[in-house]
């Protein structure tokens, strides 16, 4: 899942001491409910049309897949990249994986999306 930033309402020359990228998790859904979910955010450095993008990882979070509640993940280092060269900005890339790298749907596991939560 790929989520964009806009920046631009910040004058120039301004430094962002901190900065959070929160998501709502609800409970997950299926056969991980037991498992632990490894929550990891990229900034997305450069985006390649043939193979997969180049990324610089900001931070994890391991969770109980049951557990619910709001998440932050610090993306200071990334916020302020992109105040000092906007074009840079390509967002952020969120995965998800279980203990044995087993890549998990967001939506499975519970984050709530701009449209709401997912039904069961």
């Amino acid at each position: 899942k790929e989520f964009k930033f806009d920046l631009t309402q910040l004058p120039k020359g301004e430094t962002v001491t901190a900065a959070e990228f929160r998501i709502y998790k609800m409970k997950s859904f299926g056969r991980s409910t037991n498992k632990t979910l490894h929550i990891s955010v990229y900034e997305i450095n450069k985006s390649h049309h043939k193979r997969e993008s180049n990324l610089f990882l900001l931070d994890v979070q391991n969770i109980a897949a049951k557990e619910e509640g709001w998440l932050a993940f610090d993306i200071t280092a990334a916020s302020n990249r992109w105040l000092l060269n906007p074009k840079y900005n390509l967002g952020l890339r969120l995965y998800i994986e279980l203990d044995g790298g087993q890549s998990v749907d967001p939506g499975l596991a519970g984050l709530v999306g701009r449209r709401g939560p997912r039904p069961k």
